[in-house]
């Protein structure tokens, strides 16, 4: 998306500078777009999106914690957004990977993991593979993972999806890949290492937020009960009424906000 004019439809939907702080970092497999919001000494917080729309996802989210003093990393998943799109499987491999090596990047040596959506599956693979890079949270938001047929995207920025398609060679090639080898299903192992997993300085197990909506059409909310199932210290919060954009739509995102900094303290 950097290649294509600031005025262009897609960008004006989705601004480079639309969280401060962004920046880009050169890793092996392509750059990386990341934004960084909140104080620099607050607890530090990544939010991974999910399969079809980028880090917009968090416009609201982001903001209203970096407000309550956390330190946030934002970034956008390799083949969406404004990072590159490299030719390679679109795998929960490629994905711990992009992660672990951009906390390097940005030097910081761990923090708690928040997923959305397949971003829930990518938390899962990389509590699950690097734990020591996990501060001690991890929280699943209408988490994929688990689940044995995917269905349609959420309607909320549909023709950013549209844009992505038509104007980002690279994006359908990843969205294909994401759907057929990403970490949206197959991922009972790691989900497993979750509940079991030595995490932080204290090398305890993980304190697990699970974070579903009633409604959710694309990530049944039985989605929760399975992760719970393997993960069963999770505290489960149900979100009554949302459908899979509970991290966008008014009146929800609030009760995901407000949840996450109670859990994140």
């Amino acid at each position: 998306m950097e290649a294509l004019s600031p005025t262009s439809r897609i960008r004006q939907i989705y601004p480079a500078d639309l969280f401060p702080n962004g920046d880009y970092a050169n890793l092996p497999y392509g750059r990386v777009r990341y934004w960084t919001l909140g104080p620099e000494e607050g607890t530090k917080v990544v939010l991974i999106h999910g399969i079809s729309t980028p880090s917009i996802t968090w416009r609201e989210v982001a903001p209203y914690l970096a407000k309550h003093g956390f330190r946030v990393l934002v970034y956008d998943l390799y083949g969406k957004g404004y990072s590159q799109a490299p030719y390679t499987t679109y795998d929960a491999t490629l994905y711990t990977v992009q992660l672990a090596l951009l906390l390097q990047y940005i030097h910081w040596d761990a923090a708690h993991i928040v997923g959305f959506s397949m971003g829930g599956g990518v938390a899962a693979a990389f509590t699950a593979s690097v734990p020591h890079l996990v501060t001690g949270k991890v929280i699943f938001i209408s988490s994929a993972g688990l689940i044995e047929s995917v269905r349609v995207p959420i309607p909320e920025y549909k023709e950013l999806r549209n844009l992505q398609t038509s104007e980002l060679a690279g994006y359908g090639r990843s969205l294909r890949s994401c759907f057929q080898d990403g970490p949206i299903r197959g991922l009972e192992a790691a989900f497993d290492r979750v509940a079991q997993v030595a995490v932080g300085p204290a090398r305890q197990k993980p304190q697990v937020l699970i974070i579903h909506g009633t409604d959710d059409d694309i990530v049944a909310y039985e989605e929760a009960n399975k992760i719970k199932g393997r993960v069963p210290q999770a505290e489960v919060v149900t979100v009554e009424g949302a459908g899979h954009d509970v991290v966008m739509r008014d009146g929800h995102w609030q009760i995901v906000a407000e949840n996450l900094a109670r859990f994140l303290q």
